[in-house]
């Protein structure tokens, strides 16, 4: 009795154990047949539209009027146009100006000071020199003061040619200046004007290409 229930014990194990195979093959079977599927399907299409190149030559090329702008500051056109090696330059020629002008006009204060007390008798710095006289002296403190002016209009002059120097380098830098550019040399005759006879001519034609930028507002 005991060897026929542990047989019918055996044979439900083994049933469960078939049944549970089974189980695992077809689910085997579901999950291959459902990947070989997804395989098949075609790949999503992307609907979103394609991103354009922001990048203009605004933002390769520098702008002029930007560079004018910029050249309110002293040096600011050159900083735009990143042409670092003229900065020595521009705050150079308005240091040289600037000690010109406190130069000149403390010359010219110190003879005008002289000629004052001059004219009144009194002694002044100059006294017992070869300038102590006053016509010397006017003459003197004249020519500083005229230097003086001179100085201011050159400090102002310095100040309009450092932005028209990056104005025009900003201009010129959109400019192609690569071997693509093309000369033309052919024979142009001419003719006399009072004669008529023809005469032999030249013409040369220099095509530049200049880049076309879209300068950003």
């Amino acid at each position: 009795m005991a060897s026929l229930q542990g047989q019918q014990r055996r044979n439900v194990e083994t049933q469960n154990s078939a049944s549970l195979s089974r189980r695992i093959v077809i689910i085997s079977i579901i999950i291959a047949f459902h990947a070989a599927c997804r395989a098949q399907e075609a790949p999503p299409v992307d609907t979103l539209p394609p991103v354009k190149d922001t990048l203009t030559l605004s933002e390769k090329w520098p702008v002029p009027k930007k560079a004018l702008l910029w050249s309110i500051a002293p040096g600011g056109g050159q900083i735009y146009n990143k042409r670092w090696w003229k900065l020595p330059l521009v705050y150079g020629a308005f240091a040289g100006i600037v000690y010109s002008i406190d130069y000149n006009q403390g010359r010219y204060r110190r003879l005008k000071t002289a000629l004052a007390l001059k004219l009144d008798g009194l002694d002044h710095e100059w006294s017992g020199t070869t300038l102590d006289n006053a016509r010397t002296l006017r003459i003197l403190r004249d020519k500083y003061d005229k230097n003086t002016q001179l100085s201011y209009v050159g400090i102002v002059l310095v100040y309009a040619l450092q932005g028209i120097e990056a104005f025009t380098d900003a201009h010129l830098r959109n400019f192609d200046i690569s071997d693509d550019l093309s000369m033309r040399i052919q024979p142009a005759p001419a003719t006399h004007q009072l004669s008529g006879a023809p005469l032999p001519g030249l013409s040369i034609r220099l095509q530049l290409n200049p880049h076309t930028p879209a300068y950003g507002k």
